[in-house]
């Protein structure tokens, strides 16, 4: 009974295996929908994508915890900050969108899209992905999922994107929301951006245009685009376009350096996760067989008999053996994470970030993003108040120096 219970065990785990391969190659790709006439330029909102949240834990446990999951910080930094960069391509593909940025977090835009990475190893991409709009309408808040095609690494000199398909259905996904949207809800969308500008820039001279209620925002009344502050501001949000478009730039030349590395690591990380997931599969059904061996020598043995005893210690230390087996093999497996932690380590050596130049000035860019786009906004109130004469908020904090300035 034992031998006839563990082939069915055997039998049942190998079919579970075929039908998922089976399934996965019967999904269809996900083609890229794309814009077939001319979108009139005042019906295109502008998306900011955020830099994602790399998934990781605060905690230096539970971090060490992943790592032994092959789940290794460095690594996951850098793929936050690439990863909203292949979204931003696709999104500039399609043909549906006015400007696309990769966008501080503070940054006011027409749609924001934020991400999250809930697994990535080369093998598997999971992203959490919400859009907003500056209204406060929420577009999308979903999961998406895909897995890399065996052959996604092997002759690809091109550099082609292995989960181009996940950004496909994520920027398809938009356009469905955005064809929705009625003519006059757009331009309400872009209405509400500029106005949380304004807001922003001189709170005293805009805050009575829009009606703010639990993150909603709601045009209360428009001023006239022909007043002279009104003609300022639109040459100040220029002005962070420009910023942002310089921070994109630094972005690119960061993929630029960062892909043909991180394509390699994703290779080797896709071989070293299907020898894992082998591995810990082999595992899994040896410990079963070795403990099922185990159990029927022991019933063996209890029955007795010169045969029964005999026929039960041949049964337990084979299963021994299996088991025996099973560590020896969990040890490689411990190896191949290690391989990968070196892996990432290497990698991270290679996207290390650079300074940047903003109409003359060499701004740091060390620190976060968010750091130097709050630096960024401050300059830009003070620009607006002694363009306009409007009074600088007390409570604003002062602009650093630039590099090479005295702070004196």
């Amino acid at each position: 009974m034992t031998t006839s219970w563990t082939r069915a065990l055997t039998t049942s785990i190998l079919v579970l295996g075929l039908a998922a391969t089976s399934a996965w190659a019967a999904d269809e790709p996900v083609e890229l929908l794309q814009a077939q006439s001319e979108i009139p330029e005042e019906l295109l909102l502008d998306v900011g994508i955020q830099l994602f949240d790399p998934g990781l834990p605060n905690d230096e446990y539970e971090r060490y915890m992943l790592e032994e999951k092959g789940v290794f910080a460095d690594v996951r930094k850098a793929e936050a900050r690439y990863m909203p960069l292949r979204l931003k391509q696709t999104l500039e593909t399609s043909g549906f969108w006015g400007a696309v940025r990769v966008v501080p977090s503070s940054h006011i835009v027409d749609v924001r899209v934020a991400g999250a990475i809930r697994k990535s190893n080369g093998k598997k991409l999971e992203l959490n992905i919400r859009a907003v709009d500056a209204m406060g309408k929420e577009w999308l808040s979903r999961r998406y999922k895909a897995e890399a095609s065996p052959m996604a690494y092997k002759g690809n000199e091109a550099g082609l994107e292995p989960f181009q398909e996940l950004y496909n259905e994520i920027a398809n996904d938009l356009v469905e929301v955005s064809k929705k949207r009625k003519d006059e809800d757009v331009l309400e969308v872009r209405r509400v951006s500029e106005l949380r500008f304004a807001t922003y820039l001189a709170p005293a001279a805009f805050d009575d245009y829009l009606e703010v209620k639990k993150e909603k925002f709601k045009i209360e009344r428009l001023p006239s685009y022909e007043d002279p502050m009104m003609v300022r501001l639109s040459e100040i949000r220029e002005r962070d376009f420009m910023f942002v478009d310089t921070l994109n730039e630094y972005y690119a030349d960061f993929e630029a350096q960062m892909s043909a590395p991180y394509n390699s690591w994703r290779s080797i990380s896709y071989d070293e996760q299907e020898a894992l997931d082998k591995l810990n599969k082999t595992k899994n059904i040896e410990r079963i067989l070795g403990i099922a061996a185990i159990a029927g020598g022991v019933i063996a043995n209890q029955r007795g008999g010169r045969w029964g005893r005999g026929g039960g210690e041949v049964a337990i230390l084979g299963g021994m053996a299996a088991i025996q087996d099973s560590l020896q093999k969990g040890q490689e497996a411990a190896m191949h994470r290690e391989a990968l932690r070196e892996l990432a380590g290497s990698f991270d050596s290679e996207v290390a970030p650079i300074l940047i130049d903003v109409e003359g000035e060499v701004l740091r860019l060390t620190g976060s993003v968010e750091t130097q786009y709050t630096t960024w906004r401050q300059l830009l109130r003070q620009i607006f108040a002694a363009e306009t004469g409007l009074p600088m908020d007390p409570n604003a904090a002062p602009i650093p120096a630039a590099e090479g300035e005295s702070k004196n």
